[in-house]
């Protein structure tokens, strides 16, 4: 009987996604994650057969840590729909600069990286930008069944929403501050005023 491993698969992909998430996956080599691991590469290796199978699976961590508490907590509730979508925003917008957390988020980064050209790594941002996508989609459903009136169909707005919540993440990324005034006249155009 082998060993038992002192690093549990869950802290691993917690570390390479914050890792990914700080520097982006183009610049996380396998160097990078034997230091920060305490791990050698052959263990990083039985593990998960490549680096971009790691990558991919801490993009899968991050969405189930990181965004998917994000959605249940401002889009999924049982609240106003549409006052969880602008909390959903706004909340992005005020984290910005937050020593704690890097700008932005790790799936729009990683959409504009070489990186993203990986399938393995692609699927997995693919399947996280579709989860925000949906979670929007069906709180702007449950606003309409509250009688709300959107000027276009739902999926419509929820990819316009989509949209404009990956731009607002890639212009944290780079540095922009005060973005709250353009995130509300974006949000009362799409939903209407508060």
């Amino acid at each position: 009987m082998g060993r038992p491993a002192k690093t549990q698969d869950s802290d691993v992909l917690d570390v390479t996604y914050a890792l990914a998430w700080q520097r982006g996956c183009d610049d996380v080599t396998i160097r990078d994650l034997e230091t920060a691991l305490d791990l050698r590469a052959p263990s990083i290796y039985r593990r998960f057969r490549s680096r971009d199978d790691l990558l991919a699976s801490a993009i899968d961590r991050y969405v189930e840590c990181v965004v998917d508490v994000r959605v249940r907590r401002y889009l999924a509730g049982t609240g106003d729909p549409l006052r969880g979508i602008r909390r959903f925003f706004l909340t992005a917008v005020e984290a910005t600069g937050d020593p704690a957390t890097p700008d932005g988020c790790l799936l729009a980064t990683t959409s504009q990286q070489s990186s993203y050209a990986v399938p393995v790594i692609r699927d997995a941002v693919d399947r996280g930008i579709v989860r925000v996508e949906e979670a929007l989609c069906s709180a702007l459903d449950r606003a309409a069944a509250s009688g709300h009136r959107f000027a276009a169909p739902h999926r419509d707005v929820a990819r316009a929403l989509l949209q404009h919540f990956l731009g607002l993440l890639m212009l944290a990324r780079c540095g922009y501050r005060d973005l709250e005034p353009s995130v509300s006249v974006m949000l009362d155009a799409l939903l209407g005023p508060v």
